[in-house]
């Protein structure tokens, strides 16, 4: 297997630094989209285990993320995340092609897949933040409406206690120490973020693409609900839903995740019309 470490420049002149983990003979290629505060860096586990599985795995530091360029926690527009991916889709020659996304990288790989149908064979989410698990104060969206317009940059911490990230002490503390997780939102980043949960609701019976979906039980930052929500949401036959018991929010860094990369392995090759939730 080779890694490599390289940069890809989009179209907005920005170096988006990515990772390809690449077996001799691969059958599919994988791309993982991450979360926010976070970077792809931190799965190499997850991509050598899909590796072993017979893939090549291939994932991006979004802008504004590890070390790719931008503002940390600021994007001016989410489709540039969007674009992005595409981008970097283009740049792999192994098919079929799927598409793996956690969390913020979630709401990423279903606002891709809206923008350009069909580019991936399937879906895998992890948690994905398709909504908020609490009502956001009407304070709160008015002021980042505003701020939005007028200060789009303005960044504030994203709030988010990181014993809620995982039921692994030790992932919890290498997250926490990890200089790359930067931890912060901007009002533009945040007013766009609320205004595509709605944008994704009413869109989300227009996927054709199959959707799998799974959500820790115990997630606190995005609550199971969220992912069911979606998931009821969706009108093609091809979906799955699951509940991993005794995990938080980072399904693939619980004790349990080389289950679940198995699990997710077998739901991009299957090819029967419809999984039953």
């Amino acid at each position: 297997m080779r890694v490599i470490e390289e940069v890809l420049i989009t179209e907005d002149d920005l170096k988006l630094n990515v990772y390809r983990w690449l077996p001799e003979n691969p059958r599919a290629a994988i791309v993982i989209s991450h979360g926010w505060s976070e970077h792809a860096g931190r799965y190499q586990d997850v991509a050598r285990r899909f590796v072993e599985l017979g893939f090549e795995v291939h994932a991006l530091d979004h802008r504004g993320h590890g070390k790719s360029d931008g503002l940390p926690g600021h994007v001016d527009d989410w489709m540039q995340y969007c674009d992005d991916l595409e981008l970097f889709r283009g740049s792999i020659a192994v098919a079929p092609q799927y598409l793996l996304g956690h969390s913020m990288g979630g709401m990423i790989s279903v606002l891709h897949t809206l923008r350009y149908p069909g580019k991936f064979k399937s879906l895998a989410l992890s948690g994905p933040a398709m909504d908020v698990s609490y009502a956001v104060p009407f304070h709160k969206v008015m002021m980042s409406r505003m701020l939005s317009k007028v200060m789009p940059r303005l960044r504030f911490g994203g709030g988010i206690d990181d014993n809620f990230v995982c039921g692994d002490p030790d992932v919890v503390k290498a997250y926490s120490a990890d200089p790359y997780n930067h931890g912060k939102v901007s009002a533009r980043w945040f007013s766009e973020y609320l205004k595509l949960i709605e944008t994704v609701k009413q869109q989300a019976g227009d996927i054709e693409t199959p959707v799998g979906i799974w959500h820790g039980a115990h997630d606190e930052l995005v609550a199971p609900w969220v992912g069911r929500q979606f998931f009821d949401l969706l009108r093609i036959e091809r979906k799955q839903f699951k509940e991993v018991d005794d995990a938080l929010h980072e399904i693939l860094y619980e004790k349990s995740w080389p289950q679940t990369v198995d699990e997710m392995c077998a739901w991009f090759e299957r090819e029967n019309d419809a999984i039953p939730a």
